[in-house]
């Protein structure tokens, strides 16, 4: 059965600030009583049902930072291996710098035997590759083992999944201060961020929600918008 994905005018979404992300996840963690583990774990199912319905085949290798955007990255690779698929984790900074609910992740992944986390990405072919390893939060141009993993995931030669914003790109503007993962897909989370127009770095857009109620919207700014289930693709029309 192929899924039918309803798709979306880039012109006709909202758009979201970093600024408002991060505003729009302290209300919904705070005033509406959201855990940041269960918005993570949402999160990541649909981030592994798309890297399933873009390559249904072969291992996945997930890429995860310490911040929102790697916990979310862990979750997909727990429902990807949940799915049967093999996955590989490759942390991009030291275990042990982990905190919080990415660090209860990786403890959990590390005790499934479909499971392989990894301190250095493995020489192999994979159907899917998943970055997660910036996001929203980039500061200034990749540096040291974030710029070592941007260089190999755009030589995989297979579908790279970015998670909101491909590692490198700014996500308010679509500025790139160094080098930038060239994904061939990108999946937003509640909205699109401004300079993630769909094309170049950023690739075929998709977006989809974490089941925030429409008055959270409002107390960022916003107009009420709730993304296709599982998901809506973007064009650039």
């Amino acid at each position: 059965m192929v899924l039918e994905i309803p798709t979306l005018a880039w012109n006709d979404v909202p758009k979201m600030s970093c600024a408002q992300m991060r505003q729009l996840t302290v209300l919904a963690t705070g005033r509406y009583g959201f855990g940041m583990l269960g918005l993570m774990d949402v999160a990541g199912a649909s981030l592994a049902g798309l890297a399933s319905h873009l390559a249904p085949e072969g291992p996945v290798l997930v890429v995860a930072g310490r911040g929102h955007n790697g916990g979310a990255g862990l979750a997909a690779a727990y429902h990807l291996a949940r799915a049967k698929r093999r996955v590989w984790v490759v942390p991009t900074h030291e275990a042990g710098n982990y905190s919080g609910v990415p660090r209860e992740q990786l403890e959990k992944l590390s005790a499934l035997d479909t499971v392989r986390v990894r301190s250095s990405l493995p020489k192999m072919k994979f159907g899917c590759v998943i970055d997660a390893a910036v996001g929203t939060r980039l500061e200034g141009p990749p540096r040291g083992r974030t710029l070592d993993v941007i260089t190999v995931l755009n030589n995989m030669g297979c579908h790279v999944l970015a998670l909101d914003v491909p590692t490198g790109l700014q996500a308010d503007d679509g500025g790139a201060p160094g080098d930038v993962v060239h994904a061939s897909a990108t999946l937003a989370l509640v909205l699109p961020k401004p300079g993630t127009r769909p094309g170049g770095h950023v690739g075929e857009l998709y977006v989809t929600g974490l089941g925030l109620p429409g008055a959270l919207y409002t107390d960022v700014g916003l107009e009420p918008f709730i993304p296709p289930l599982p998901w809506g693709r973007i064009t650039a029309g």
